[in-house]
């Protein structure tokens, strides 16, 4: 069976209307409330059941960066959710952990480069993955307190995959003030401060943390089974997207997938209940819809028959990449068999950098769609103004819808 779903339409809409029409989504700020405001309009228009609950978090305002050495300025870029600064102080360079160790840093610049720098640590209260090397430095910085912090960095690995410079720091609960830079202009900062080292840094800038309201919203469709022989099957997409980016991949054609599946199920009567979950907050540092929705059903997890989480989908150079997980073989041969029927589908590698690991955690079943070039497409442009509409074959969302449609009327 081929795709025979009469929605592009609403799918081209919904991409619109989010991608260009709303823009940036960082969760808190006034586009990310008017998206989350027209999903759930439009579950609600549907007929599902729309529940939005409040959490509080953080917009972010970001200002230029002025660092100047002597007579010389250099480009730097402040780190996302960095509180502002105003200082004129020495500068305390290191590359390790053990120069960071023996370093005063009290009313210093730190300039941190090398091993310290060498990737974008995870949030201090980040709970689902948190390195202890993480932790560690974070600690340790924080008992260090120097009064601010330079990074400088080359291009991203992972999800920072497409950024260079990338921040190391995006945590609105780490609170000494964060630019970075790039790693050539931060060789050329010190070559020039090692030739006078007295000389004082000037770094400065007015970056504001604003405090916000975000809402997660959760559409639901009681089934028809017996109360004892119904469970849940929910599908998830989060709708926030980085301050950097349109968010076209990561994620609007997720969401936009969940709003046309929501319209091919509005006359739903199948035994499992349903809920489509717009996730908000998997690309903010405290994932706070996530946590809203953990906190919700803390003791709930065993009534979940399934989690279909959908993030960097439909690539134009890419299939639809499927992957299964806490599922038995048995199951995943019923879901590949109904993913046979589709052109453009394919199982694809596991991978746990979205929604669904908060399930994983909780031994949920769960089954993730996403680009089959996640990792050398869709990240090389996630995060950044590259993630735009232009990247979307809207003709393998279209497959999805349809193949989501058949799994959850006739689920494992």
């Amino acid at each position: 069976m081929e795709a025979n779903v009469s929605m592009p339409s609403s799918l081209d809409r919904h991409l619109e209307k989010l991608v260009v029409e709303m823009g940036h989504r960082s969760v808190g700020s006034p586009a990310n409330q008017k998206a989350v405001a027209y999903a759930a309009d439009t579950l609600n228009a549907l007929g599902w059941e729309v529940a939005l609950n409040a959490f509080d978090c953080m917009d972010w305002d970001e200002a230029p960066v002025r660092l100047q050495v002597g007579s010389h300025h250099f480009t730097a870029y402040a780190s996302p959710y960095s509180p502002p600064c105003n200082v004129r102080v020495p500068l305390v360079a290191a590359d390790s952990l053990t120069q960071l160790q023996a370093a005063d840093l009290e009313h210093r610049i730190l300039f941190i480069s090398g091993d310290l720098a060498k990737e974008q640590l995870m949030p201090k209260n980040f709970v689902f993955y948190n390195p202890e090397e993480h932790r560690h430095l974070i600690a340790l910085l924080e008992e260090k307190n120097p009064a601010a912090i330079i990074c400088a960095t080359g291009p991203g690995e992972g999800l920072s995959k497409g950024l260079n410079p990338y921040p190391v720091f995006e945590d609105g609960d780490f609170h000494i003030p964060s630019v970075y830079m790039k790693e050539e202009d931060g060789e050329r900062l010190l070559h020039i401060w090692q030739q006078q080292p007295d000389e004082e840094i000037l770094l400065a800038h007015q970056s504001r943390r604003i405090p916000s309201t975000g809402h997660n919203p959760v559409a639901r469709k009681i089934g028809t089974g017996q109360k004892t022989d119904r469970k849940r099957i929910l599908i998830c997409a989060h709708i926030d997207a980085k301050k950097t980016t349109p968010g076209a991949l990561d994620n609007t054609t997720g969401v936009a997938v969940l709003l046309s599946l929501a319209e091919a199920l509005q006359d739903y009567r199948g035994r499992d209940d349903l809920e489509i979950i717009p996730f908000n907050g998997e690309d903010y540092y405290a994932v706070s819809g996530q946590m809203n929705y953990l906190q919700q059903n803390d003791g709930k997890f065993d009534d979940i028959r399934l989690v279909i989480n959908i993030d960097g989908a439909g690539h134009v150079d890419s299939r639809t990449a499927l992957s299964f997980y806490n599922l038995s073989e048995d199951d995943i041969g019923k879901l590949l068999t109904t993913a046979g029927g589709f052109s453009s589908l394919e199982q694809g590698e596991a991978w746990y950098e979205g929604d669904h690991s908060i399930f994983l955690q909780q031994g949920v079943p769960c089954m993730t769609a996403t680009s089959s070039n996640l990792r050398d497409g869709v990240m090389t442009i996630s995060h950044t103004s590259h993630d735009t509409l232009d990247k979307v074959n809207l003709s393998l969302l279209e497959e999805l819808v349809a193949f989501l449609r058949d799994v959850i009327i006739t689920p494992p």
